[in-house]
């Protein structure tokens, strides 16, 4: 049996026992381990774990986010996205999104995969359910993880954040 056969998905709760984990990154692992619960309780985040029966593999979390025009006026191609991909005369000033806040693996499990699993979880529950108007993921990308999220066909949604320690990336729900 494989460790990804052993690996379950859980949403978390006020209640849950979150096992050990340490992905190499004070503030994630600091935001799993002491605040999660509280962006919960708080309606401010909700989060995923990934744990095997011994320790925490991997977790994300979710927030309600929206895309505006105002945040995409360096990018020609994005405007060009907003003008072809609406119904003629439905023009908005911003679009829903849902906001991947944080993720992280584990570092026992780095280059396994699973960071991208946790993306295409995301990117399937949200064009699958439906259970409201959600257009794009969108993620403040560290820097050192650009090139993950762009192998994970995210773009970056404006250059005015070149050279910054995040940029503002999405990915096109409709394009699943």
């Amino acid at each position: 049996m494989n460790l990804r056969q052993k690996l379950s998905l859980e949403l978390l709760s006020e209640t849950k026992v979150i096992r050990p984990f340490d992905c190499g990154d004070h503030d994630l692992n600091s935001f799993l381990l002491n605040e999660s619960k509280n962006f919960k309780k708080n309606l401010l985040a909700t989060t995923y774990i990934v744990q095997t029966p011994k320790f925490t593999v991997g977790y994300f979390s979710l927030l309600n986010d929206k895309v505006s025009k105002k945040e995409s006026q360096s990018n020609r191609k994005w405007k060009q996205k907003f003008t072809e991909s609406m119904p003629q005369g439905k023009q908005f000033k911003s679009y829903p999104a849902v906001k991947i806040g944080r993720l992280a693996v584990d570092v026992k499990m780095n280059g396994e995969g699973l960071g991208s699993l946790m993306i295409q979880y995301v990117k399937e529950t949200f064009r699958k359910s439906q259970k409201s108007g959600c257009k794009f993921i969108t993620v403040d990308a560290y820097r050192d993880s650009l090139k993950f999220y762009e192998k994970n066909g995210f773009e970056y949604l404006t250059k005015n954040d070149e050279g910054a320690n995040t940029r503002l990336m999405y990915f096109d729900l409709t394009v699943i």
